[in-house]
């Protein structure tokens, strides 16, 4: 290193030092104001004026307001959090009968404004320091670091029920004898819990707002508000209790309050919520002390006991806290169940694609546990699962461990490895399988049975055009997982096929978004490109599906943007997909997708429904097309289809990149296959290519499709006695395609 950059490296390193004596100074202050509150009143004061924020700003679909009212509510989300850890780590708290003091909560948001603002800065500083501890880069270092101080949970909290009944459904018996609550009871009391944070504001407002309407129409001259709220009592005995509860709700933070608004039994919620001054750890004396550097408590468990009550402060850092903290309780209470529940968690995780997409991949050969001889050391190895789908092949390597525990700050080490362990090792263990598949001109799959590998199928890496490589994990690992390329050794399996890294609960979105088969293997296709694209980024999974249903070839917009930059961010795509789930009727409404002329859509149905051989690819061509290019065919493929009664044979191609040939003809009148042949392999003289699929379609009188095939045209051979013949007509037809495109 010479002596300017180690110059720069003292300065550096002296600068984040400072920034972390500033952090801890300012975290103490933060603590001090929140001491000096009653913890109810505190946090009923903090829900109202976050509700308030969400009634006052009208973002519809003003993407600018979107984004403001985003860092709002990171912003109260960071207050929440804080306000939790001080709570779980101090006893005791200040009585309920101290007055609230609302000039000190002032304080207290622009206190810890100025803790984010120093702690970001600091990991900025840092990393420039560090140069990249590791095998990480410093961009990755950074994204680490201010990943743990910034991600608050972005989740669609009208999902958590359904997250939770298929990750606890395993340990459902489990859960019974220990909580005398079964996985879907629990699902839906974590359910309530979001539930409450999302709506139970607006429905106690509209609670108080009715019981005033009724009182206000009984009002006459001899009749005041007081009396009528009186006689409301006498005639409805649980008017009394519900505008009490409301107003605890509203003033009070009783939207928070899982004692009131669950079923949730209290041994659950005992595992579930710190009592004050329980966690030790985060106030602890030492570096960081105190800081968002450090492990918050909330991480650990989401809730806090104040009073008589459990609370939750933050509904959407509910899912993994309170997941991995039913775990914890459960092998606490039960230590005889721990090796049971990293089975049956192991099996979930691996059997989570073909359960969850069971509709797309319902005609699948799926193989899981495959097992098969490493060419690199002849020892059987095994592979989670592998599903053969037409010319699909996804080689899926799951992993259940825990998320990130340890700050990037405090131990590095051991953050970097919990990220490895759930990404790179199932990125090297697709790797495996994928060089073992091109090890041989076809491979055979096994499965263990005792001390014996039996054979289970046979495949070929020639018979798949599509090969997906996928790292699946039970938690979120945003960025991270749209982020794993960074990752210097995480490059294209054999050189062409990219790995994607995604979560179980990106599975449920991405199954309404995609219902269809090929709708969602064209989705991991795109996917799979922009994975593949080096300093190309986007957020989560999230980002990477709004991007699909705005741009469907997105890859190529990124490409083309990359030729005028060094790097590339795509950001707040996600809200077409969040705004879906924002609507009351989201579980009936169809979610957003990409538009297709009407008789594309009938193809398309056509295709997946009979799935001639061929048709994945075919699917695959046609949803290529941009939106004016699906248009265009589809114009032309109405126009031949109203002519079919005096001319039985129509065909058209589209193309150049993706070149596919279309036959549009009257049932009965079908061309021979001669016919197509022939025409097939002229095209690929004229285009220069292997090969090109065809669409071969057949329509009743009525316009119904009533057969279809998807044959695969390759080039011929030189040494054909025809192919002379078909140069010069391949001569006329480039001529003809230069001119059309």
């Amino acid at each position: 290193m010479s002596d300017q950059s180690q110059d720069k490296h003292a300065h550096l390193k002296k600068a984040a030092d400072e920034l972390r004596l500033e952090m801890e100074r300012q975290s103490l202050v933060a603590r001090d104001l929140i001491l000096v509150q009653p913890p109810i009143q505190l946090l009923g004061f903090l829900m109202a004026q976050l509700n308030m924020a969400f009634s006052v700003k009208s973002v519809g679909d003003d993407g600018e307001a979107r984004a403001e009212l985003k860092e709002i509510i990171k912003d109260f989300q960071f207050v929440l959090e804080y306000v939790h850890a001080v709570w779980a780590g101090h006893s005791p708290l200040r009585e309920e009968s101290a007055q609230l003091d609302e000039e000190k909560t002032a304080q207290l948001f622009v206190a810890l404004e100025e803790l984010q603002q120093t702690t970001m800065m600091y990991c900025m500083a840092s990393t420039s320091a560090n140069d990249g501890p590791g095998q990480w880069s410093a961009e990755a270092e950074f994204h680490a670091k201010s990943t743990w101080v910034l991600i608050r949970g972005n989740r669609y909290q009208v999902l958590e029920e359904e997250f939770f009944r298929f990750a606890l459904a395993p340990h459902s018996e489990a859960l019974k004898s220990v909580y005398d609550m079964d996985a879907l009871e629990i699902a839906e009391g974590i359910q309530a819990t979001t539930d409450s944070f999302r709506a139970g504001f607006s429905n106690a407002a509209e609670t108080i707002s009715a019981g005033l309407e009724k009182a206000q129409s009984l009002m006459n001259e001899s009749i005041d508000m007081a009396e009528a709220i009186r006689r409301l009592s006498e005639v409805d005995s649980t008017f009394d209790e519900q505008t009490k509860a409301a107003m605890l709700d509203i003033f009070f933070g009783g939207v928070c309050n899982l004692s009131q608004h669950t079923k949730l039994k209290a041994p659950l919620l005992e595992d579930f919520c710190f009592f004050p001054g329980e966690n030790t750890e985060f106030f602890a004396d030492g570096e960081f002390k105190a800081t968002p550097m450090r492990t918050l408590p909330a991480r650990i468990k989401p809730g806090i006991r104040l009073g008589d009550h459990y609370y939750a402060t933050d509904g959407q850092f509910i899912r993994d806290s309170a997941y991995r903290a039913i775990q914890r309780g459960l092998v606490r209470r039960s230590p005889g169940y721990r090796e049971e529940w990293n089975r049956r968690q192991k099996d979930l995780i691996e059997n989570a694609y073909p359960t969850i997409f069971n509709r797309q991949f319902a005609n699948a050969s799926v193989y899981r546990e495959v097992y098969f001889r490493d060419p690199a050391t002849a020892q059987w190895v095994e592979t989670d699962l592998v599903i053969v789908l037409a010319d699909a092949l996804l080689v899926i390597e799951a992993k259940a461990g825990v998320m990130a525990m340890h700050s990037p700050a405090t131990n590095f080490d051991r953050h970097e490895r919990a990220i490895r362990d759930l990404i790179i090792k199932g990125y090297e263990q697709c790797k495996r399988f994928l060089e073992y598949l091109a090890s041989a001109p076809s491979v055979s799959l096994y499965e263990r049975k005792a001390d014996n590998f039996v054979e289970v199928g046979t495949v070929t890496q020639r018979q798949f055009r599509l090969i997906l490589p996928i790292g699946l994990t039970v938690e979120a690992f945003t960025p991270f997982s749209a982020m794993c390329k960074e990752f210097p050794e995480i490059q294209p399996v054999l050189g062409k096929y990219p790995f994607i890294s995604m979560s179980v609960d990106d599975l449920f979105v991405l199954n309404r978004f995609l219902p269809a088969t090929g709708e969602l293997l064209h989705y991991l296709e795109v996917r799979q490109q922009v994975a593949g694209i080096p300093n190309a980024m986007l957020f989560d999974e999230m980002d990477h599906l709004g991007a699909y249903i705005r741009k469907n070839r997105f890859d190529v917009d990124i490409r083309e943007q990359l030729k005028k930059a060094d790097r590339v961010t795509w950001d707040a795509f996600s809200d077409f997909v969040d705004k879906h789930f924002e609507v009351e009727d989201w579980a009936t409404r169809e979610p957003p997708h990409q538009k297709f002329p009407d008789l594309l859509v009938a193809i398309l149905k056509a295709l997946d429904g009979r799935r001639p051989a061929g048709w994945l690819r075919t699917d695959s061509r046609i949803r290529n097309l941009g939106g004016e290019a699906r248009t265009n065919i589809a114009k032309v493929l109405t126009d031949f289809k109203a002519t079919l009664e005096t001319r039985p044979i129509r065909r058209t191609q589209i193309g150049p990149d993706d070149r596919l040939i279309i036959w549009l003809c009257r049932a009965g009148a079908e061309p021979p296959f001669e016919d197509v042949r022939h025409h097939g392999e002229v095209t690929c003289i004229a285009s220069n290519v292997s090969n090109v699929p065809v669409l071969q379609l057949s329509f009743d009188p009525a316009g119904s499709i009533v057969a279809l095939s998807c044959p695969n045209i390759r080039a011929p051979s030189v040494l054909q006695t025809n192919y002379e013949a078909l140069f010069g007509e391949a001569e006329v037809q480039r001529t003809k395609l230069a001119f059309n495109e």
